[in-house]
């Protein structure tokens, strides 16, 4: 099995003409044998990237252009190595055979890598998206052969020898399976590591309170949402949780006496100390100025009551900023949800609110029981 591997960057670079035959230096690039480089633009169409890998596969007469025809005088060896554009033929029975200089400075290759057999699972680290090994039939050109169909839009990560972790996108596409035991395969590759990069920061921009680093509102309430919707059943109704309003006491004197940032300052310590006391799969957002929720997922009434406890203790600590050490205390509404409690999200929200106003009302720095209380109780502590 032959395999063309082109790693687009879309331009191209000015360099003297070349054939790419035997073992050439890293500027010129590198084949195992006699033959052509193979080459492909990576906007292409399948037939055409078909054609183009068909000319320049070695043991072909089609690699050098008829004479008087439209491609006479064109050195196919000289166009691939001009492009700043990974190129790499690997066969399954002697692995890689061809490296243009883009594919050796990109994916860390030299004349070690020649002739290693086992495609491009022989050769290549390729990992998923998640960074585990992919096995050797989930590799692009085993796929091709395996389905008979295209491969689009493949994002696997790749380890380079160096150990550093690129991301690439493949498409892969059959180009001549004449031979059954040895397919010719043309995969084309992206180097998209930075926008990966982009993308992870700009997904986590939006999922993340950007000062604290805990979930923001939005994503808070869609993890609650999810929560009441996908618990666990156990063969029993599902599990229960506890919802919690955490409203901070008096920020208005830290901000008054510290001012703004320091005051930011106190509550990325205070979301630390609340993210730290919430034990997984339970999850701690920021609503919003100094409001939070922790989402507790426990069937025992004592864990819960035990973690309330816990986070006034630590809200006792003293916070120190620039000297001064500062206690933060909170007003917590709590709200328990047994399992065929059929509450939104929003209605929980808003009853553990309730309940946080009246520990406020009732000086703060305590934790008020939604259910312990009752609306109607509640109505007569804001009254």
């Amino acid at each position: 099995m032959i395999v063309a591997i082109m790693v687009s960057r879309l331009t191209l670079a000015s360099r003297p003409k070349s054939r790419c035959c035997g073992v050439l230096s890293r500027r010129t690039g590198l084949v195992a044998d006699d033959t052509h480089a193979v080459g492909h633009d990576y906007q292409r169409d399948s037939q055409e990237m078909k054609t183009f890998a068909r000319q320049n596969t070695p043991d072909r007469k089609a690699s050098t252009p008829a004479p008087g025809g439209p491609d006479a005088g064109l050195d196919h060896a000289s166009v691939i190595s001009s492009l700043l554009e990974a190129v790499v033929v690997v066969s399954a029975r002697r692995g890689i055979r061809v490296a243009n200089p883009a594919a050796l400075e990109l994916l860390e290759l030299d004349a070690r890598h020649l002739d290693l057999g086992g495609g491009l699972a022989g050769v290549l680290s390729f990992t998923d998206a998640e960074g585990s090994p992919l096995t050797p039939g989930s590799y692009p050109d085993r796929m091709v052969v395996r389905t008979g169909r295209p491969v689009s839009g493949m994002i696997v990560g790749y380890i380079l020898p160096s150990r550093r972790r690129l991301h690439l996108k493949c498409n892969a596409v059959l180009v001549d399976g004449s031979d059954d035991d040895d397919p010719t395969i043309a995969v084309s590759i992206r180097d998209i590591t930075e926008k990966q990069a982009s993308w992870r920061r700009l997904a986590y921009a939006a999922h993340h309170d950007l000062m604290t680093g805990l979930l923001n509102r939005t994503a808070a309430l869609t993890r609650l949402h999810a929560a009441l919707t996908e618990r666990p059943h156990d063969d029993g109704p599902p599990r229960s949780l506890a919802v919690m309003f955490i409203d901070l006491d008096h920020m208005k004197r830290v901000n008054d006496t510290l001012g703004h940032a320091d005051g930011d300052r106190a509550l990325i310590a205070v979301a630390r100390r609340l993210h730290s006391l919430t034990p997984p799969p339970g999850f701690v957002g920021r609503l919003g100025g100094d409001e939070f929720i922790a989402v507790i997922d426990s069937d025992d009434r004592d864990e819960v009551e035990w973690i309330s406890r816990t986070i006034h203790q630590s809200l006792a600590e003293p916070v120190d900023i620039r000297g001064q050490g500062f206690v933060i205390s909170a007003s917590v509404g709590l709200v328990r949800v047994p399992g065929d409690d059929d509450r939104s999200a929003a209605d929980l929200i808003r009853d553990a609110d309730e309940a946080m106003y009246a520990a406020k009302m009732a000086g703060g720095g305590r934790t008020v029981d939604f259910d312990s209380i009752g609306r109607d109780g509640l109505r007569s502590i804001g009254a």
